[in-house]
């Protein structure tokens, strides 16, 4: 087995140990057996539990390439920007609803847990932050809060996401993924156009 391979499948266990049980409950040792090698080649490639976390979990909840890959396809155009960037984040975060409310447990009752999944709306709302500021600075959007307007748009977002997991989404959420996303598009667009 190459290096390569050995990392994903030490990353692809971590990542179900940690859905299923946990941040705090899933040891180490646990994820080295389910992926098949040493626990001493998990420290090797990930040095400790926290790196391991924040590579199988963190990165894979909103990568981080998510953030590059969006940026270059945006166009300047609020509406249809904010509407590929929520179709984006849906279709990058849509079957990982299990693993948002498990991190989102986890996160309240430790810290450390806590620290590292928090990373995920400070790098979303630090990019959005940007992209706001130089569309208000072009003077194509008026002045606001734009922190408090990127955390309620990926808000609406997640929680679409977490109810993906729900027995009753058809009946909590009976229109089209393309209709919630118009509808939240809409609401930040009337917030902010000048």
């Amino acid at each position: 087995m190459t290096k390569l391979e050995t990392r994903t499948r030490i990353i692809e266990a971590a990542r179900l140990l940690f859905k299923q049980k946990g941040y705090t409950a899933a040891s180490t040792r646990e994820i080295a057996e389910l992926a098949g090698v040493n626990h001493l080649t998990l420290f090797r490639h990930f040095t400790n539990k926290e790196n391991l976390y924040r590579i199988s979990v963190v990165d894979h909840l909103t990568s981080g390439d998510f953030i590059t890959c969006i940026q270059a396809k945006l166009t300047g155009k609020l509406e249809s920007d904010l509407t590929f960037i929520a179709s984006a984040y849906l279709r990058e975060n849509s079957d990982k609803g299990e693993l948002f409310l498990t991190s989102l447990q986890e996160s309240r009752d430790h810290a450390e847990a806590a620290e590292l999944i928090g990373e995920i709306p400070r790098r979303l709302n630090a990019f959005m932050v940007q992209y706001f500021a130089e569309l208000q600075q072009k003077q194509q959007i008026i002045p606001a809060d734009y922190t408090i307007l990127s955390t309620l748009f990926f808000s609406m977002l997640n929680q679409y996401i977490l109810y993906r997991t729900h027995p009753l989404f058809e009946q909590l959420y009976p229109s089209t993924e393309e209709s919630f996303i118009m509808e939240c598009v809409s609401l930040l667009t009337s917030r902010l156009n000048a």
